[in-house]
């Protein structure tokens, strides 16, 4: 058991007979015969043999799968083992680096690029070698810079399990978007202190970039009135509901404009359901330009009816919005729509009040319509 201690310390331990002939004490180890080592210390038993304690010697080669002897009969140590396992994983390395799509680049503690791999060609469109003398945060857009070296490279750097998308500069000055990952490297690896995978995510970016842009106008068209584009039934509940509550947090008073179109219904008789529709888009912009605050609300209603939400707005301020839109509505000029133009008017109902718990909003939708 010693003698398996001791050898992994670097050091043999072995019995010499009396008679010379040496009893190995490390299964698979010949042990020292000779005593001319540097580093040997020997001891005479009581029973006529010697116990030998020795350093291995780096300088031989070991045979036949056991460790060998020198020229002055010391064991070889593994140094020689450990530098061809060293060099058959730097081999490995360098093969799956320089045959991947994924550039890996190799950086010291203030991110000057060690080793870059192939890919840079086809990533960046320059040479591995281009990249010598620059560093990391030079491959980054301008605008994500800090933001990459914060993630990464600083003490309070919190590096999740999964990739970080950035964008990285190319040769002819346009830029792409990359996963990029960051692993610590151990001391004395020969590469550097981080490896830094960057893999093509343009395609990916793009694509989430246009399915976002797609479910915003999904989520625009379910909320608006395809007629007037203002918001629909559907986005005027949701608002007026929010708004209520709002009041009653904050106990401000909150208005609502009811505005039918009158007489609708011969209009539409005379001129078509198209003319129609042509004279409700009219009243809709009229509206929507003399609502003027940021938190009031101009929505259709349904058919020929509007409303308008004024959050912070006493009886009085919305009965004067309301003859404001009165008024732009009598005076908006219908010569677009019908040869000689044709007398717009509406009637509009007024409500306000202060929100009081036990209440909602559809009484306010009540009393002004």
């Amino acid at each position: 058991a010693l003698a398996t201690l001791l050898d992994g310390f670097g050091v043999t331990l072995s019995l010499s007979e009396g008679d010379g002939q040496v009893q190995p004490l490390v299964q698979g180890m010949l042990p020292v015969t000779a005593a001319r080592s540097p580093r040997m210390a020997s001891l005479s038993l009581a029973d006529g043999r010697r116990l030998v304690v020795s350093g291995r010697d780096s300088r031989a080669a070991p045979a036949s799968g056991h460790a060998g002897l020198n020229g002055h009969g010391a064991a070889v140590s593994h140094v020689t083992e450990r530098r061809a396992g060293a060099e058959a994983a730097d081999m490995r390395f360098r093969l799956l680096a320089e045959h991947s799509i994924d550039l890996i680049v190799a950086v010291d503690a203030d991110l000057a690029i060690r080793y870059a791999s192939p890919a840079t060609t086809t990533l960046l469109g320059c040479q591995p070698a281009d990249l010598h003398g620059h560093t990391l945060a030079e491959l980054l857009a301008h605008e994500d810079r800090a933001a990459f070296i914060a993630r990464h490279f600083t003490r309070a750097a919190q590096r999740g399990n999964g990739p970080d998308l950035f964008r990285v500069l190319r040769r002819d000055g346009s830029t792409m978007w990359v996963e990029a990952r960051v692993a610590v490297l151990p001391p004395g690896n020969g590469l550097g202190d981080y490896l830094v995978t960057l893999r093509d995510a343009d395609q990916r970016k793009r694509a989430e970039e246009s399915l976002g842009r797609m479910n915003a106008e999904l989520s625009t068209l379910a909320s608006t009135d395809a007629l007037t584009s203002l918001p629909n039934r559907r986005q005027f509940d949701s608002t007026l509901h929010k708004e209520w509550y709002r009041a009653l947090r904050d106990a401000t008073p909150l208005g609502l404009l009811m505005i039918d179109v009158d007489r609708f219904k011969p209009l539409n008789d005379r001129f078509g359901h198209q003319v129609g529709d042509a004279f409700l888009a009219l009243v809709g912009r009229v509206i929507q330009d003399n609502v003027r605050r940021a938190g009031d609300m101009a929505a259709r209603y349904g058919g020929e009816e509007f409303a308008v939400v004024l959050p912070g707005t006493a009886a009085s301020g919305a009965l004067e919005i309301a003859e404001v839109i009165r008024r732009a509505v009598a005076a908006a000029d219908t010569r677009g729509i019908v040869p000689g133009g044709y007398p717009l008017s509406v009637s509009i109902g007024v409500a306000a009040s202060v929100a009081l718990a036990g209440g909602g909003s559809a009484s306010l939708v009540h009393a002004a319509d």
